[in-house]
């Protein structure tokens, strides 16, 4: 006896599928090409929804240097479409560029599209730095830095003019070397008020081009110390109730003779005492901190006056932590472990 069994052609050549949205776009990396830094550009990217479902965009991330509008719906339905438009900022960049947006749907296949794009990102003026650092120079020294500007488009760089803030200390001097030119920019230490022992200046040029008509570059620049303290930092980890001492030597790097003149703290529980009268090249006294001192944690800071007239002041930090002693009162145990975890974080 034969068997036959009959099966529906249907289930075998279209098996049930579940409707779903499918994310399409015509292109997802577009190439901007060459474009001047001070020029803003956008372009659109298409999308369509070639699913049988529909198809809902949640969310678009860029990456930094660009901003996004979406043109349209956020929900597509079946064989519709939009567009995503990427607008793009290369104020400050310099070069080749590359930059994405993630765009993130319902599509269960592909529920993050990457969207790319590049460009080359042309100045007339190229600088080869944008600071100039004189760190650690001598008040009895001069100093000096140059910066290139390069020529980014092929025609000369034309400068109109330059200026530095108002300060005897600086100058600045151009030359020519083919189409670049040449920033000199000179420090004289000695023209610096003695008071003053760092500071941040501003170098503007002007130029001829359009793109580039004004570069601003900073001048950081900082004296040597001529007096150095050892230890430059007093750290102490103590139970209370004590008077703790620390003996701090200054030297003098030039061989100078100095005298300190006054000891000034943030704190009225930290002196300074055995300060020499004499001037000397070197000179030591002691750092106390008073038995009253409570538990916790303390960070204070010591200046000392001198009369050296390459370094007038000299500033030392004090650290202590202080944990009760045992039989003070419950009161201070809070302060038991909050100061070993403070000293932990400052050092």
């Amino acid at each position: 006896m034969r068997l036959y069994y009959y099966f529906p052609l249907a289930s075998i050549l279209c098996p049930d599928q579940t409707p779903a949205p499918v994310i399409s776009f015509e292109k997802t990396h577009h190439d901007f090409g060459k474009t001047s830094h001070d020029q803003k550009i956008s372009y659109r990217y298409k999308l369509t929804n070639n699913g049988n479902a529909q198809l809902q965009i949640k969310e678009i991330r860029p990456s930094c240097g660009c901003t996004y509008t979406l043109i349209g719906q956020s929900i597509l339905k079946p064989g519709e479409n939009t567009f995503i438009e990427v607008r793009f900022d290369p104020a400050g960049m310099q070069g080749n560029v590359y930059k994405y947006l993630d765009v993130i749907s319902d599509d269960p296949a592909n529920p993050n599209t990457r969207l790319t794009f590049e460009a080359i990102v042309t100045r007339d003026v190229v600088p080869s730095k944008t600071v100039i650092f004189f760190n650690n120079v001598s008040r009895n020294e001069k100093a000096a830095s140059s910066i290139r500007l390069q020529s980014g488009n092929g025609q000369p760089v034309v400068l109109t003019g330059n200026k530095i803030q108002d300060v005897p200390y600086l100058s600045c001097t151009t030359q020519k070397d083919g189409l670049d030119v040449v920033l000199n920019v000179n420090f004289d230490g000695q023209l610096v008020p003695k008071h003053k022992p760092r500071g941040v200046e501003t170098l503007t040029v002007n130029t001829s081009s359009k793109s580039d008509p004004v570069l601003q570059f900073h001048i950081q620049w900082n004296f040597a110390e001529a007096i150095v303290a050892t230890p430059a930092k007093i750290a102490w980890t103590e139970s209370t109730g004590k008077e703790l001492i620390k003996t701090v030597h200054l030297r003098s790097i030039s061989g100078k003779e100095f005298k300190v003149l006054a000891a000034n703290s943030t704190s009225s529980l930290i002196k300074v005492v055995n300060i020499s009268k004499s001037s000397a090249k070197e000179q030591s006294f002691d750092v106390v901190l008073s038995p009253k001192a409570k538990a916790g944690a303390y960070n204070e800071k010591l200046t000392l006056k001198l009369d050296c007239p390459e370094q007038q002041t000299v500033e030392i930090t004090v650290v202590a932590v202080l944990i009760v002693s045992v039989g003070t009162d419950w009161e201070d145990l809070i302060f038991l472990f909050f100061p070993l975890a403070f000293f932990m974080i400052i050092n």
